[in-house]
This record gives structure tokens, C-alpha cells and sequence, in this order.
């Protein structure tokens, strides 16, 4: 792995007008657990149950926050700060992209921005041969996304679950390579 991340991505970045990559911010716990605790989040995420408590969200990003290697997740924000999502590494090796939007900042296309800046600068500032994502399978926006973005379904699995779903579902594996 590389040095520190590029961070804070000066803005305005040209693949996000009017968005900004930031570290995670002690004051982000809040509007985070609102996020992941959201039903329609939480449950395409795997680690967050809908009562996870405030302060966990505080403990996690201490944790997380300071990190330049994965796992480490940054704050999507609005250019006046306000949390739109976060986007990040959640394990080394293999490399897994992970990524939410808040409800209100869905279907706006900021994922795609978001997405596109961020892999770029992972390739850049890591030496992974690809990135890897898991996505449900009643989460076909996700799924079309990571297409668009040029990630290949390697096949499908039921396994784990989220913690806000009662059992193992299917989930479809997606790569990039760094050659892609």
C-alpha cells in the first residue's frame, strides 16, 4: 500500500461539482447511523442492525477516520457539509468497495460522480490488482452501477447476511481490474 490519501479532494473536483470526499468528522455519527440505520440502507449493508447506538457510530468513526490504508470509509458532503453518504474500503485484501447514499441524496447521479473520482484515486494511491463488491440481490441500482462503471459479475452467493435481514440472501460478487 501507499502513503496518505489524497484528502481533503480540492474542491470544486471536476467529477464532483458541488460534492466533496472528506475524512469521516466526529459530528458525521450522528447523521451516519441515521443512514445505516434507515431500513432501506441498512439492509443492503451487511454490518449495521437497526439498532445500532450512537455510540458505536462515534467509536467507529475514531476508528476509521484517521486511517490511509483500508478498511477506512470518507464522508460524501455537500459543498455546505452537510452528509450525503460515505464511500470506502471496508477490507485490504481482497480490496471491497462499500458506499451509501442517504435517502434525499439518491437517484441524483452522485453516486456515479462519487464512484468514478474514488476508484480513480484508489488505483492511484494503492497497488490493488482490482476492486471487489458484493451487492443483494433486490438491489439492482447497484448492481447497474457498478456495470456502468465497468465492473464484471464474477457469480452469485447466498451467504451472509445483513444485519438487518433475517437470513442468508443472494449476493452477486462484481471486480474491476486494474487493467480495466
Amino acid at each position: 500500500m501507499a502513503g496518505p490519501l489524497p484528502l481533503p479532494l480540492a474542491a470544486p473536483h471536476a467529477g464532483l461539482p458541488g460534492l466533496h470526499l472528506r475524512r469521516l468528522h466526529a459530528s458525521d455519527a450522528a447523521a451516519f447511523r441515521a443512514a445505516v440505520t434507515t431500513p432501506e440502507i441498512g439492509r443492503m449493508l451487511f454490518r449495521f442492525p437497526a439498532d445500532w447506538p450512537l455510540a458505536e457510530a462515534e467509536t467507529l468513526i475514531a476508528e476509521i477516520a484517521p486511517r490511509d490504508t483500508p478498511p477506512f470509509r470518507l464522508a460524501i458532503s455537500a459543498a455546505d457539509g452537510g452528509f450525503l453518504g460515505s464511500v470506502g474500503l471496508v477490507t485490504a485484501e481482497p480490496a471491497e468497495l462499500a458506499y451509501f447514499l442517504t435517502p434525499a441524496a439518491q437517484g441524483q447521479g452522485i453516486m456515479r460522480a462519487v464512484l468514478d473520482v474514488f476508484v480513480a484515486m484508489v488505483f492511484a494511491q494503492f497497488d490493488l490488482p482490482a476492486l471487489r463488491a458484493q451487492v443483494y440481490h433486490d438491489n439492482p441500482a447497484s448492481m447497474a452501477l457498478l456495470r456502468k462503471l465497468g465492473f464484471v459479475e464474477t457469480g452469485s452467493v447466498l451467504g451472509t447476511c445483513s444485519a438487518q435481514r433475517p437470513g442468508p440472501e443472494w449476493q452477486h460478487a462484481f471486480c474491476l481490474t486494474r487493467s480495466a
